[in-house]
């Protein structure tokens, strides 16, 4: 804990993701006393519950760097706790306890639906929630799924290929198909996330496929063999297909309805054909309207997150508004939240990561953003009068006092002793206990 006398200034930053976690790296080498809260018992987020499970070397590395953060000793790091309007401490009540500054480093925790008739149909799922289910979050492990034969998911990043993934060691066969809004060139995944899975690219559909929007990406300059590069440099390594999945693509593909069958469950999507043009250097779908209908009995939306609109921030299109005049603005990039009607008094609140951003970039893109995000924080600071005591424990007295168990620094360090010995155990690279129970049982003991 800082020293109660300690002069300077205080700040809460929530949201124990990358994002979150390196705001309050940054914010602490300046000297800034943070207390991270967290929704979740553990720290880490998309770190923690969004990597695929076997990418244990990834997992580990990440872990010690956050441990580090965690270590720090103007940090003070408060878990099991949910900050916003419905939660158990509102913004207006961390103000109130003497927080000079706020960082909403949430990420995006809601799922994005497109509104389409027939969302609600058995058999349509979000990536997001698959993904959080085999890494075991809380919330969302004891969630069940019933994936069929044919598999449509929405997107073509990095999450569909884990999907795919883990579809395969489950066993799954069947045929998984991904369609994309614009073409082959516009693809967002990469070749480390394709090649676990390069095996079950079906390349005779997938090239049928490119033909037949080949001269559509040619004509605004786009050349298709990069996309077919990126499928050979996975598949150096890949031998034979041994398994029972099979990825195809369909390209310029937009969903406008989901059509059931009479026991409630997917059956087809309708899709409008698209046309691409370039607004500026972008690539942009335009509907043709002309409608296709594709069989499915599965499909996953892979199409990013969107903000909590519950969080007592103002938002548009998903995301948390922030001012077009910012006072401290860093790289051009306004950090700060803004909204004259819904927040009368926001000039000590800042937004960074996906909260600023939703489905930005993975675990780098969030660090450096949260750094630009933690420098306007520094900005503002710098206008104010620093505090006569930071004592941390102070500040948390005059907060609302829960019913609930807290979780302190001291609480993970058991946590993550327990596990490790564990891991050693049983010979294994890694442990982690998945229940809130197993953890506050391991944390309170």
């Amino acid at each position: 804990m800082p020293d109660s006398a300690k002069k300077g200034h205080l700040v809460a930053v929530i949201g124990a993701g990358p994002a979150g976690l390196n705001a309050a790296q940054y914010l602490a080498r300046k000297g800034v006393q943070v207390v991270l809260f967290n929704r979740d018992i553990r720290p880490g987020g998309l770190a923690e519950y969004g990597i695929f499970p076997d990418k244990h070397k990834m997992r580990q590395g990440l872990k010690a760097q956050f441990q580090r953060i965690l270590r720090m000793p103007e940090v003070t790091y408060i878990g099991n706790v949910t900050v916003g309007q419905s939660g158990d401490i509102r913004l207006d009540q961390l103000r109130q306890a003497g927080f000079q500054a706020i960082m909403v480093a949430t990420g995006a925790q809601k799922n994005h639906w497109l509104g389409l008739p027939g969302e609600d149909l058995a058999g349509v799922y979000q990536a997001n929630d698959i993904v959080f289910h085999y890494n075991h979050l809380p919330s969302c492990e004891k969630k069940s799924y019933n994936f069929g034969s044919q598999v449509a998911v929405i997107g073509a990043g990095n999450v569909m290929l884990d999907i795919v993934r883990y579809l395969k060691l489950k066993g799954n066969t069947g045929v998984v198909t991904a369609f994309a809004r614009r073409g082959p060139t516009e693809v967002k995944f990469d070749k480390e996330t394709l090649e676990p899975v390069a095996e079950c690219l079906d390349m005779e559909a997938i090239r049928a496929e490119v033909g037949l929007v080949q001269p559509v990406t040619e004509r605004i300059g786009r050349d298709v063999t990069t996309f077919f590069q990126l499928l050979k440099d996975a598949r150096i390594r890949v031998s034979r297909c041994d398994s029972g999945i099979t990825i195809r693509f369909k390209f310029l593909r937009t969903p406008r309805r989901l059509v059931g069958d009479d026991n409630g469950r997917v059956k087809a999507i309708v899709f409008e054909i698209n046309d691409l043009v370039l607004v500026g250097d972008r690539v942009v779908a335009q509907g043709t309207g002309q409608m296709e209908a594709i069989p499915v009995d599965t499909v996953i939306f892979s199409i990013g997150s969107r903000v909590d609109e519950g969080f007592g921030l103002p938002t548009s299109h998903g995301t948390y508004i922030t001012t077009d005049q910012p006072r401290f603005p860093i790289d051009g990039i306004s950090y700060e939240v803004y909204n004259p009607d819904l927040c009368a008094n926001c000039e000590d609140i800042f937004v960074s990561g996906w909260a600023r951003l939703p489905s930005e970039g993975i675990v780098g893109l969030a660090k450096k953003d949260a750094e630009r995000g933690a420098r306007a924080v520094i900005s503002y600071l710098e206008t104010l009068q620093p505090l006569d005591s930071t004592a941390v424990q102070d500040v948390l007295d005059r907060l609302p006092q829960l019913d609930k168990p807290v979780v302190r620094l001291e609480g993970l360090e058991r946590l993550w002793a327990e596990e490790k010995k564990f891991a050693l155990a049983r010979g294994i690279d890694d442990f982690r206990f998945e229940t809130q129970t197993e953890m506050l049982d391991v944390i309170e003991d």
